[in-house]
Protein backbone atom coordinates (compact mmCIF):
# COMPACT_ATOMS: atom_id res chain seq x y z
CA UNK A 1 0.00 0.00 0.00
CA UNK A 2 1.39 3.28 -1.39
CA UNK A 3 2.59 5.58 1.66
CA UNK A 4 2.39 2.92 4.20
CA UNK A 5 5.83 0.96 5.52
CA UNK A 6 3.60 -1.12 7.44
CA UNK A 7 0.21 -3.11 6.29
CA UNK A 8 -1.83 -5.44 8.16
CA UNK A 9 -4.21 -8.10 6.81
CA UNK A 10 -7.71 -8.20 8.53
CA UNK A 11 -10.05 -11.00 7.48
CA UNK A 12 -13.71 -9.78 7.37
CA UNK A 13 -15.72 -12.11 9.47
CA UNK A 14 -19.76 -12.63 9.02
CA UNK A 15 -20.02 -11.17 12.28
CA UNK A 16 -18.77 -7.84 11.29
CA UNK A 17 -21.80 -7.32 8.83
CA UNK A 18 -24.53 -5.02 9.65
CA UNK A 19 -28.32 -5.71 8.05
CA UNK A 20 -26.84 -3.66 4.95
CA UNK A 21 -24.60 -6.65 4.11
CA UNK A 22 -21.47 -4.69 4.13
CA UNK A 23 -18.68 -4.09 7.42
CA UNK A 24 -20.53 -2.02 10.20
CA UNK A 25 -18.76 1.43 10.79
CA UNK A 26 -18.08 1.03 14.37
CA UNK A 27 -16.21 -2.38 13.44
CA UNK A 28 -13.96 -0.29 10.70
CA UNK A 29 -12.77 1.43 13.75
CA UNK A 30 -12.13 -2.37 15.29
CA UNK A 31 -9.73 -2.62 11.80
CA UNK A 32 -8.32 0.44 12.62
CA UNK A 33 -7.10 0.02 15.95
CA UNK A 34 -6.41 -4.26 15.80
CA UNK A 35 -3.84 -2.55 13.08
CA UNK A 36 -2.56 0.15 15.42
CA UNK A 37 -1.67 -2.31 17.96
CA UNK A 38 0.28 -4.47 15.65
CA UNK A 39 1.88 -1.62 14.39
CA UNK A 40 3.21 0.02 17.71
CA UNK A 41 4.46 -3.85 18.56
CA UNK A 42 6.07 -3.92 15.06
CA UNK A 43 7.67 -1.01 16.23
CA UNK A 44 8.53 -2.04 19.44
CA UNK A 45 6.80 0.73 21.24
CA UNK A 46 4.69 -1.77 22.56
CA UNK A 47 4.71 -4.98 24.24
CA UNK A 48 2.79 -7.58 22.68
CA UNK A 49 0.97 -8.27 25.91
CA UNK A 50 0.52 -5.52 27.94
CA UNK A 51 -0.73 -4.43 30.91
CA UNK A 52 -1.93 -1.46 33.29
CA UNK A 53 2.07 -1.32 33.79
CA UNK A 54 3.18 -1.25 30.39
CA UNK A 55 0.58 0.13 28.39
CA UNK A 56 1.86 3.81 27.35
CA UNK A 57 -0.77 5.45 25.66
CA UNK A 58 -4.08 5.97 25.38
CA UNK A 59 -6.40 6.87 22.37
CA UNK A 60 -7.60 10.76 22.66
CA UNK A 61 -8.52 11.10 19.23
CA UNK A 62 -10.11 9.06 16.45
CA UNK A 63 -11.19 10.17 13.47
CA UNK A 64 -12.11 8.13 10.32
CA UNK A 65 -14.04 8.99 6.51
CA UNK A 66 -16.06 5.99 5.33
CA UNK A 67 -15.46 5.95 1.35
CA UNK A 68 -16.76 3.12 0.19
CA UNK A 69 -18.34 -0.58 1.36
CA UNK A 70 -16.27 -3.46 2.33
CA UNK A 71 -18.26 -6.91 1.95
CA UNK A 72 -18.04 -10.01 2.86
CA UNK A 73 -15.08 -11.59 1.26
CA UNK A 74 -12.94 -9.07 0.02
CA UNK A 75 -9.31 -8.46 0.86
CA UNK A 76 -8.65 -5.86 3.53
CA UNK A 77 -5.71 -4.25 4.55
CA UNK A 78 -4.82 -1.46 6.78
CA UNK A 79 -2.05 0.39 6.19
CA UNK A 80 -0.66 2.81 9.85
CA UNK A 81 2.06 5.07 10.05
CA UNK A 82 3.30 8.06 11.90
CA UNK A 83 2.79 11.23 10.89
CA UNK A 84 3.89 12.87 14.10
CA UNK A 85 5.28 13.36 16.98
CA UNK A 86 4.88 15.89 19.95
CA UNK A 87 6.00 16.27 23.48
CA UNK A 88 3.84 13.41 24.94
CA UNK A 89 1.38 12.46 21.63
CA UNK A 90 1.63 10.69 18.18
CA UNK A 91 -0.59 11.16 15.57
CA UNK A 92 -0.92 7.90 13.18
CA UNK A 93 -2.43 7.92 10.04
CA UNK A 94 -4.93 4.91 8.49
CA UNK A 95 -5.70 3.87 5.25
CA UNK A 96 -8.06 0.99 4.70
CA UNK A 97 -8.23 -0.88 1.10
CA UNK A 98 -10.62 -3.57 0.11
CA UNK A 99 -9.76 -5.14 -2.71
CA UNK A 100 -7.36 -2.38 -3.56
CA UNK A 101 -9.70 0.10 -3.42
CA UNK A 102 -9.69 2.72 -0.75
CA UNK A 103 -12.34 1.83 1.94
CA UNK A 104 -11.78 4.66 4.73
CA UNK A 105 -9.28 6.53 6.36
CA UNK A 106 -8.52 9.01 9.41
CA UNK A 107 -5.87 9.10 12.13
CA UNK A 108 -5.66 9.33 16.04
CA UNK A 109 -3.82 11.36 18.55
CA UNK A 110 -2.16 8.66 21.03
CA UNK A 111 -0.84 10.06 24.01
CA UNK A 112 1.09 8.57 26.55
CA UNK A 113 -0.18 7.92 29.66
CA UNK A 114 0.79 7.00 33.57
CA UNK A 115 -2.03 5.63 34.89
CA UNK A 116 -0.53 5.63 38.25
CA UNK A 117 0.10 9.20 38.26
CA UNK A 118 -2.87 9.49 36.13
CA UNK A 119 -1.50 12.07 33.75
CA UNK A 120 0.36 12.14 30.25
CA UNK A 121 4.10 11.59 30.38
CA UNK A 122 6.89 12.89 27.59
CA UNK A 123 7.05 10.48 25.21
CA UNK A 124 10.49 8.59 25.80
CA UNK A 125 14.16 8.39 23.75
CA UNK A 126 13.28 4.83 23.32
CA UNK A 127 10.39 5.14 21.93
CA UNK A 128 10.97 8.27 19.64
CA UNK A 129 14.69 6.34 18.54
CA UNK A 130 11.94 3.28 17.86
CA UNK A 131 9.81 5.53 15.34
CA UNK A 132 12.94 6.60 13.75
CA UNK A 133 14.46 3.04 13.24
CA UNK A 134 11.21 1.45 12.04
CA UNK A 135 9.55 4.32 9.85
CA UNK A 136 12.92 4.87 8.12
CA UNK A 137 13.01 9.14 8.69
CA UNK A 138 14.13 11.49 11.26
CA UNK A 139 11.26 13.12 13.77
CA UNK A 140 12.61 16.76 12.42
CA UNK A 141 11.56 15.48 9.11
CA UNK A 142 8.40 13.88 9.91
CA UNK A 143 7.24 16.69 11.80
CA UNK A 144 8.17 18.84 8.99
CA UNK A 145 6.21 17.02 6.72
CA UNK A 146 3.39 17.58 9.45
CA UNK A 147 3.93 20.83 9.20
CA UNK A 148 4.27 21.79 5.86
CA UNK A 149 0.74 20.00 5.20
CA UNK A 150 1.66 17.13 3.40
Amino acid sequence: MEGFRYVYPVEVRFRDLDVFGHVNNAVVFTYAEIARINYMVAADIRLPHANLQSVAFIAAHLSCDFRNPILYGQSVEVGVGISEVRQSSLRLEHRIEADGELAAEGHCILVRYDYTAGHSIPISTEIRTSIEAFEGISLKSLNAKKSAGD
